[in-house]
């Protein structure tokens, strides 16, 4: 083995390691929120119970992958440890006495921010004519909480979202107001028009799912629309649980979710129906995949589980999809055309551009 083939592999083994590092980190995120709603539910920090599982799933999924039964059973209880260590150090109560209405407490992300400010100490309950939430407690009629409430997020289907707040506003609640929409064209005038009225109001984007244990790390939008009391309110309550707040311009969200949400989700939605249009089964497909297919489908198959009707008024409820899918019908015409050139220039010439629009400076 030459020195510059044993470099290689060590390059590779210290990729590997980084990557068992953010997992950690990633698993002590999870850990932090665990440890809040132990908290709340004044459960105790350890659970024999709990860490014979762990240890035994470790054990199993070693003798699958030819690891050591005592290896992963020392990798179990390390990670363990660590998990002791930070939920033993996890106190976050800075919501304690606040009161919380989620309207559209019942959806899914209704349901991830219920979890999320209670576990932080409040005091939250919904408000949802779709459904209840086990655990909370529903409010009959909007009117009963919302009035004296501190925090109110609206987390309502995205085309119930303008008449639900319209009822919230017309209630003059005193408390902080925000959405999660991830369209907001359809309710931006109302949230201009209940600033200028002197409501507290904001709006925010998490961009993440309702499968995300904790928000640390992770990027959330606060678009202003006229409160900038509301605005450092809501940006704090996220960037306490280590999120990263970006503020954006409310006009300007939807332009940028044509991309980052719209054309993300057009783009694994066109792969996966190019595979199913190529007339080869996907178990042929899948013994003969590498990486990069094997990303792309676990993409596909899991936005195919999600919600039909949300994605779809992603795509119908942004004023910026049309253009978005002009967009990349000409980039797709581009492409067929690089791809079926006799010589590489063009093709080249496409990938040089994108790695340098691309390329992190």
């Amino acid at each position: 083995m030459t020195k510059r083939e044993l470099e290689a592999l060590r390059a590779e083994i210290s990729r590997i390691d980084s990557e068992i590092v953010d997992l950690v980190a990633l698993r002590n995120d999870v850990s932090r929120e665990i440890a809040l709603v132990k908290r709340k539910d004044r459960l105790p920090i350890r659970s024999s119970g709990r860490e014979k599982e762990v240890v035994d799933g470790y054990v199993r999924a070693g003798r699958a992958t030819g690891v050591g039964a005592d290896a992963a059973s020392r990798i179990a209880r390390c990670l363990i440890s660590e998990s002791v260590r930070t939920q033993s150090q996890t106190a976050s109560d800075e919501l304690r006495g606040e009161r919380a209405l989620v309207v559209g407490g019942a959806g899914r992300m209704g349901a991830w921010m219920c979890g999320f400010l209670s576990n932080r100490g409040a005091d939250v309950r919904i408000w949802d004519p779709r459904g209840r939430l086990q655990g909370y407690r529903s409010e009959r009629t909007l009117s009963d909480f919302a009035r004296t409430a501190d925090l109110m997020v609206l987390a309502s289907p995205l085309g119930a979202c303008p008449e639900e707040l319209d009822r919230i506003v017309d209630l003059a609640p005193e408390g902080v107001v925000f959405d999660i929409c991830s369209v907001k064209s359809h309710i931006a005038g109302r949230l201009r028009k209940a600033a200028k009225d002197g409501v507290l109001v904001t709006s925010a984007h998490p961009m993440f799912g309702p499968g995300v244990a904790s928000p640390k790390g992770r990027n959330v939008l606060v678009c202003g629309c006229g409160c900038a009391k509301a605005d450092r309110l809501v940006s704090g309550i996220f960037s306490s649980a280590g999120a990263n707040v970006s503020r954006v311009r409310l006009e300007r969200h939807d332009a940028l979710m044509a991309y980052v949400l719209g054309l993300s989700h057009l783009c694994v939605l066109l792969f996966a129906i190019s595979a199913r249009r190529s007339g080869i089964k996907a178990e042929e497909l899948r013994r003969a995949q590498g990486p990069s297919f094997k990303k792309l489908s676990r993409m596909a198959y899991e936005l195919s589980n999600e919600s039909r009707r949300v994605y779809h008024d992603i795509q119908s409820l942004n004023p910026n999809t049309r253009g978005m899918v002009e967009s990349m019908e000409a980039a797709l015409t581009e492409l067929r055309q690089a791809a079926l050139a006799d010589e590489p220039a063009r093709f080249g010439k496409i990938m040089d551009s994108n790695r340098d629009y691309l390329e992190v400076r």
